[in-house]
C-alpha cells in the first residue's frame, strides 16, 4: 500500500467518524434534552461520541495536510487549488474554529451545532462529488452559508416539535 492509498484510507475514516459521531451527537443531545437535563447515562453517551468526533477531526486534518504534503511533493500542486478543494480546507478550518469555540462556551449551542452539521456533511458531498462540481469556490462557500442557515432553522424547528429547550 502506498502512501496515497494510506492517506485515503485514514481520510475516509476520519470522514466517516466525523459525520457519524457529529449526527449521533446532534440526536443524543435532542433525546437528553427533552427533560431539561442530561442525567449520567446521557453524558456518557455524549462524552463518548464526542471522543469520537474529535478522533474523526484529528484524523480528517491529519490526512488533510498529509495530502497537501504529498501533492506537493510529487508535483501535484495545481491539484490545491481547485476550487472543491480550497472550499473543504476553509470547511475544516471552520469546523475546528467552531470546535474550539463551542468548548471554550463563546459559541451558541444553536448555531454551534448548524455549523458543525453542516461542514461535515458539507465536506462529505463536497468531497464525494470532488472536481465534479464545476464551479467556484465563492459559490460553494455562498452554498455553505445558506445550508447553515436552513440546517439552524430546521433544527429550530425540530426541537420546538421535541419540546427541547436549550441552555
Amino acid at each position: 500500500m502506498d502512501w496515497y492509498a494510506i492517506l485515503v484510507v485514514g481520510h475516509i475514516i476520519g470522514v466517516v467518524l466525523g459525520v457519524g459521531g457529529e449526527t449521533f451527537a446532534e440526536i443524543f443531545h435532542l433525546r437528553a434534552m427533552r427533560d431539561g437535563q442530561i442525567d449520567a447515562v446521557e453524558g456518557d453517551f455524549l462524552k463518548t461520541t464526542y471522543r469520537i468526533l474529535r478522533a474523526g477531526l484529528l484524523l480528517l486534518v491529519l490526512s488533510g495536510f498529509g495530502f497537501l504534503l504529498y501533492y506537493r511533493l510529487t508535483g501535484q500542486s495545481e491539484l490545491i487549488y481547485q476550487a472543491h478543494f480550497l472550499a473543504k480546507l476553509t470547511i475544516v478550518g471552520i469546523l475546528l474554529a467552531n470546535a474550539v469555540m463551542m468548548q471554550a462556551r463563546k459559541m451558541p449551542l444553536w448555531l454551534g451545532s448548524a455549523i458543525s452539521l453542516t461542514s461535515w456533511y458539507g465536506a462529505l458531498i463536497i468531497g464525494a462529488w470532488g472536481s465534479g462540481i464545476g464551479t467556484s469556490y465563492f459559490t460553494i462557500m455562498g452554498m455553505y452559508i445558506i445550508a447553515i442557515g436552513a440546517v439552524a432553522v430546521a433544527m429550530s424547528f425540530v426541537r420546538e416539535f421535541l419540546g427541547v429547550k436549550l441552555p
